[in-house]
């Protein structure tokens, strides 16, 4: 990938903002960045906002450059969706983000099983001693912890693999840059030596109202599982229940030290959602062991197992099958009086329902509107977020369906 193409996907991302999916949205019916850049700059994409037209007539080549410049003088690394070195899987997400900055290499990522560690940023004696138990015994079976940088359980999560000599990996939902949490920087840069810093927003960037609740799900997206290891009803990390959901990643949960302390109610309801509880490392390595985490150090007194990598979403390595049928422009010209003028329309696909269920035809139906997130699907269809990706593996699989960049479904 050339340097060009990582300005204009920074450029894409100061026109849309960090973490929006308007990017996603806009850039589905074009090939690439230089396709959907330029038809940006040159007024031919209905549908942007004042605010978007705005950015993208006063953002210059030199306002890219120059944050390029501030994060080359930071040592800090810039990875686009198209970068060689852009963890694999974050592109299988719903909205990835379209240009990271980090400390440190993202290149282990791929290689290893990674446990998202969430919690309370003023946890209880007991969680800091069960939560710091368990993920000492993670690390020692080889798995690597991921954490939000935040307080509390976080830093629970970023010291123990600090201390046992793993890879740190802290997702900031602020610029890299900035001193946040306030005092933070000797952290950050004992992580970056050891492991890895990351965050969407570039150098100097103010952290936005929503950029935390953006920043989870690229903590989620990053990793295999999550472990919630203390919060209450009202803790805003329960968002990152939705995203592992939504994603099909496994949720694990340290059980209430106290099931009539509020402190510990939103674990009450995560279990009662059917997520697993966990007394001990052994039970996350357990069912997360298959042939895709045979690095994974197991105990004994499991014995042999077995278990089908194609049962579950979280085994997916993230290749998609290899799409056998040409490839079908999503654009054609429309005819003007003016020779010098052209319209892009959506060419609609012609597709026989009849051998569909009525889930598989209500589903597609909607698709016929235009490309949409899974989210989106099941909002529209009133149906549950795993009955949607369900139907829709069934529809990639017979050839109706198919997925685009930034998780968007489209017929």
């Amino acid at each position: 990938m050339d340097n060009r193409t990582l300005k204009l996907w920074l450029w894409s991302v100061l026109v849309f903002t960090p973490g929006s999916k308007r990017l996603w949205q806009l850039s589905a019916n074009y090939d690439d960045i230089f396709e959907f850049t330029s038809a940006i700059k040159s007024g031919e994409i209905s549908g942007l906002t004042e605010k978007e037209i705005e950015r993208a007539e006063k953002i210059t080549d030199r306002d890219v450059d120059e944050i390029l410049e501030r994060c080359d003088d930071l040592g800090m690394k810039v990875y686009c969706y198209e970068s060689e070195g852009y963890p694999k899987r974050l592109k299988g997400i719903a909205d990835p983000p379209a240009v990271l900055f980090a400390y440190g290499n993202l290149d282990f990522l791929n290689d290893k099983c990674v446990i998202s560690v969430v919690g309370a940023r003023k946890p209880s004696e007991y969680s800091i001693a069960t939560t710091g138990r368990i993920c000492k015994d993670l690390i020692g079976r080889n798995i690597l912890l991921a954490s939000g940088f935040a307080g509390g359980i976080d830093q629970i999560a970023n010291n123990v693999s600090i201390e046992c000599g793993s890879f740190p990996i802290a997702v900031s939902g602020a610029a890299l840059d900035s001193d946040y949490p306030k005092g933070s920087g000797e952290l950050k840069n004992i992580i970056a030596q050891k492991g890895v810093m990351i965050s969407e927003l570039f150098p100097g960037c103010r952290a936005y109202g929503n950029a935390f609740v953006n920043r989870n799900r690229i903590l989620v997206g990053i990793s295999d599982a999550v472990l919630f290891a203390e919060c209450s009803q009202q803790s805003h990390g329960l968002d990152n229940f939705d995203h592992a959901l939504s994603q099909g990643k496994q949720i694990f949960v340290i059980p209430p030290h106290d099931i009539y302390d509020s402190r510990y109610f939103g674990q009450r309801d995560l279990i009662r959602n059917e997520c697993q509880p966990v007394f001990g490392a052994e039970d996350i390595v357990y069912s997360l062991g298959c042939e895709r985490f045979e690095f994974i150090k197991m105990v004994k007194s499991l014995g042999e197992f077995t278990l089908p990598s194609e049962d579950s979403a979280i085994f997916s390595d993230g290749v998609k099958a290899e799409n056998t049928k040409p490839k079908k422009r999503r654009r054609q010209k429309a005819e003007k009086k003016s020779k010098e003028q052209t319209k892009e329309t959506a060419i609609k696909p012609q597709i026989d329902y009849s051998s569909l269920d009525e889930q598989q035809q209500k589903l597609c139906r909607v698709l016929e509107g235009g490309n949409m997130l899974a989210d989106e699907l099941a909002q529209k269809l009133e149906w549950d977020i795993s009955d949607v990706l369900a139907v829709l593996t069934e529809l990639e699989m017979y050839g109706v369906v198919r997925s685009f960049p930034g998780k968007m479904f489209g017929l």
